[in-house]
């Protein structure tokens, strides 16, 4: 019961503390013009305040600071650390447009400061595809592209209001949920945190005469946390027992949880790839822009996209615990597959437009020849 009483005045301090904060940053970055201008692939038409993420890392940093006199745990300061990296790669970036090397050079550098920790490398898939334990290059390679996988992965995914925050919300609530039954309360504080801060900020993001971007800032270290929050997870031996599964099937799970920020990126790559471009070229091929390509208002789109994220996570849960590996497996391959074909007949864009055309003059083609 106690503990309630402290994850609840935790959550309270730090949703009225971002609150309060947010107004603080936007008149800030009106005052000395930090503005986010709309650009051709932009979803937005106005200019508007960005730094929102500003809050974020304050959050972050004044939660960090204090959990380390509640909870007897040696990598609050290595957090920071890592944290402060990636805050100022997104501050620079978000001011004077930082060359996408460079930027990726600050997120390996704050990735590479965690992997002093071992709670935050993946030691073992525990049996998942016949693997059980990891040599350690392997892990810390392993462990520090799957951390640049889902920072970017949450970098892209913030392109209309709320969607990386909504995003974030429920992967962090999936997350408390496991770190609760688990008795880790002090990665549980952290999902806390975040939520708290995302939920905040939304109502921000959300509103018209006061919106603000959460920005690089944002992004990068809502990223980086869900993503060391998912290694975490996956280094923790007691978490099969504590939620009822199968230990082979912990991987299907965080992968579901983080459907959407993972389909869109293999799909946003994958056309990349076969386009000939630079993976670091943007477009408007990602889920966020078919969908209000589609009709959809930056609200309903992205709170259909994270219902969506929570049925799928919500689905995958009940299934792992009721079915063997590979049926969830191939249920979950099944799931990705199906969003990657719907997402390319809603995609409204001129390259898929005249792939499309190309693909039915084939199908004809191939009807006539058949008879």
């Amino acid at each position: 019961m106690e503990n309630i009483y402290y994850f609840t005045l935790l959550f309270v301090l730090i949703f009225l503390g971002t609150y309060i904060l947010i107004p603080k940053i936007r008149n800030f970055s009106l005052k000395f013009n930090l503005m986010d201008a709309p650009g051709i692939r932009s979803s937005h038409a106005k200019i508007t305040p960005s730094f929102g993420g500003v809050a974020f890392y304050i959050s972050y940093i004044v939660a960090l600071f204090f959990l380390q006199f509640f909870f007897e745990n040696q990598v609050s300061l290595t957090l920071l650390v890592a944290i402060s990296v990636l805050f100022f790669t997104g501050l620079f970036d978000d001011i004077i447009n930082l060359k996408a090397k460079v930027k990726l050079f600050g997120q390996i550098l704050g990735v590479a400061l965690l992997m002093s920790q071992a709670d935050f490398r993946i030691l073992s898939l525990h049996g998942f595809m016949g693997i059980y334990e990891i040599p350690l290059m392997v892990s810390i390679a392993g462990s520090m592209f799957f951390l640049l996988a889902i920072i970017n992965a949450f970098n892209l995914l913030d392109g209309i209001d709320g969607l990386t925050a909504i995003t974030g919300i429920i992967v962090a609530s999936f997350y408390s949920y496991m770190f609760y039954n688990l008795g880790y309360f002090y990665y549980l504080s952290i999902s806390i945190t975040t939520i708290a801060t995302l939920l905040a900020f939304l109502r921000f993001n959300f509103s018209v005469k006061r919106k603000i971007f959460m920005g690089d800032t944002g992004s990068l270290s809502i990223g980086l946390v869900l993503g060391l929050l998912t290694l975490k997870l996956m280094s923790a031996d007691a978490v099969y027992t504590s939620l009822n599964f199968n230990p082979k099937q912990l991987p299907l799970l965080l992968i579901a949880v983080l459907y959407v920020p993972i389909l869109d990126t293999c799909r946003v790559m994958m056309i990349r790839f076969f386009k000939g471009v630079s993976m670091f070229s943007p477009d408007r091929n990602h889920i966020h822009h078919i969908i209000v390509d589609f009709g959809l208002s930056h609200r309903k789109a992205s709170s259909f996209i994270g219902f969506v994220n929570f049925c799928i996570g919500l689905l995958m849960f009940f299934v792992i615990i009721n079915f063997n590996t590979l049926h969830s497996a191939l249920l979950l391959i099944g799931i990705f597959v199906a969003g990657i074909l719907l997402l390319f007949l809603m995609n409204k864009n001129k390259t898929a437009l005249r792939l499309k055309v190309k693909l039915k003059a084939s199908m004809l083609r191939m009807f006539f020849f058949t008879w």
